[in-house]
């Protein structure tokens, strides 16, 4: 679970779970489409709701099987959403922003299955020759921890975590400056690996570590090994003469500038089209037998724990390990906003990629969530006086809790420092958010009382203890 932060460049860097559950509240009180959407939905509709009232061009591409159908809006075009085909001229281009990870994280797999690396292989291994005066905790860190967040390594190099000066690494950072960074570099904890923890840095870095490997670039890698033999040539880093295909970027009502990069391309530095991005989806989910080969499968496999689920190479992984899974990552830059997700179990891909970064993509991220993973909405009468079992504090991270507390005869609950959102009750000790899709089930001791509680929404499952008493409440 991560709520996404208000300022943009914080928004930016989250890698979005399939909804936050106290934000998807905020973007439920959104006037909502005739009938609930999911992956079915005409992608006209997904692409109307996706964008919203904010300005620019959206383009939703769905993947059915082996058939791509796309919708798009434009704002301040009369808001209209209409069928586009995948060979159209009018598929415009958009950064994917941190979707590029996803592309690392291939890269990382085809490594893997030609044997070139291995998933334990280090930093200062995988530099020796190149870099000098690398800390031995930043060398002992792993290619796994690299590609999973779990290297202790922080967002962003030189303490910066958003606002002007992370845009400006980004622009201005190249290799010898980078390699530089790396040297002083601060973890976030003693020594790999760390809780996870998304790092725009890492992950660049795992980038430049495959390039040094093979003696090339970062984008050459990409162009060699991914985008050339699935012919995806609309997926580039330099525009060449598709810069006139490339959606006008905005940040609500103001333009942006596009987003040009070089040591942190591997973090963030694609741009593409729906129709490339199904072309992508497609060969992912031909699986072991595609045209990735067994990379494939191997990009979608779980390495470690993250935010109540679990990741991939780069990829993030939801739902039970014996039941439907969810694959996604998603992006934001300073001007477009992305979304890519597979459903294997039912041969389905979705891409979203909007010309706005504050495009309201929740709408679409919480239907599928609720679509995919669904909860008890049923209320189920409960005696008031229960309700006081509940009250208290629940720590689930190191520093996330959530507080629950009654008023006027409900349960509320709240992230530390958020609003409270009242709970429906929908069983015995078990309570839903039902218009988000989230459900809360406590746990009981020995003795009765309540110890702990459990919170799931969209393939992902987060248990907290209980730690301390409610706090006050006033009217919100």
């Amino acid at each position: 679970m991560r709520l996404l932060p208000s300022a943009w460049c914080r928004r930016w860097l989250a890698p979005w779970l399939l909804v936050p559950w106290l934000a998807g509240a905020a973007s439920a009180q959104l006037a909502p489409p005739s009938a609930p959407l999911s992956l079915a939905s005409d992608p006209a509709v997904l692409a109307r709701t996706a964008l919203g009232a904010e300005r620019g061009t959206l383009v939703v591409g769905v993947l059915r099987g082996d058939k791509a159908a796309y919708g798009i809006a434009h704002n301040p075009e009369p808001l209209v959403a209409r069928a586009i085909a995948a060979a159209s001229a009018e598929q415009p281009m958009f950064e994917i922003g941190s979707v590029t990870k996803v592309f690392t994280g291939l890269l990382l797999a085809q490594a893997v299955e030609r044997g070139d690396v291995a998933l334990d292989d280090s930093v200062g291994k995988l530099l020796a020759g190149h870099a000098e005066g690398v800390p031995p905790a930043v060398a002992a860190i792993t290619l796994r921890q690299l590609v999973t967040h779990t290297g202790c390594l922080p967002v962003m190099a030189d303490g910066v975590t958003g606002g002007a000066a992370l845009a400006e690494q980004f622009r201005s950072f190249d290799l010898p400056m980078f390699w530089a960074a790396l040297a002083r570099i601060h973890l976030t904890g003693v020594a790999a690996p760390c809780e996870a923890r998304y790092s725009n840095f890492g992950m660049a870095l795992l980038g430049q570590l495959l390039a040094l490997r093979y003696g090339t670039s970062w984008g050459e890698l990409v162009r060699a090994r991914i985008t050339e033999p699935l012919g995806m040539n609309d997926t580039v880093i330099p525009l060449g003469d598709k810069a006139s295909r490339m959606a006008p970027p905005f940040a609500g009502d103001q333009r942006q500038r596009r987003f040009d990069m070089h040591a942190y391309a591997p973090a963030s530095a694609l741009r593409s089209t729906a129709a490339d991005m199904l072309a992508f989806s497609r060969a992912i989910l031909a699986g072991a037998h595609g045209p990735l080969g067994p990379a494939a499968a191997r990009l979608l496999t779980p390495l470690a724990r993250y935010e109540g689920a679990e990741i991939g190479y780069a990829v993030m992984v939801r739902g039970p390990e014996t039941g439907r899974r969810t694959y996604y990552h998603a992006g934001v830059t300073e001007g477009y906003r992305t979304l890519w997700l597979l459903a294997p179990d039912t041969g389905e891909a979705l891409i979203v990629l909007a010309s706005n970064q504050r495009a309201p993509l929740q709408p679409v991220m919480l239907a599928i969530g609720k679509s995919r993973y669904p909860v008890p909405t049923t209320e189920v009468p409960i005696d008031p006086k229960r309700l006081a079992d509940y009250a208290g504090e629940f720590r689930v991270g190191k520093a996330q809790v959530l507080g629950f507390t009654v008023r006027d005869g409900r349960l509320l609950a709240r992230e530390s420092g958020k609003g409270y959102n009242g709970l429906t009750p929908t069983g015995p000790d078990r309570f839903a958010v039902t218009a988000i899709g989230a459900q809360f089930v406590f746990r009981r001791g020995d003795g009765g009382e309540v110890i702990g509680v459990t919170l799931t929404q969209g393939g992902s499952r987060l248990e907290g203890r209980r730690v301390g008493a409610a706090a006050a409440v006033t009217s919100d």
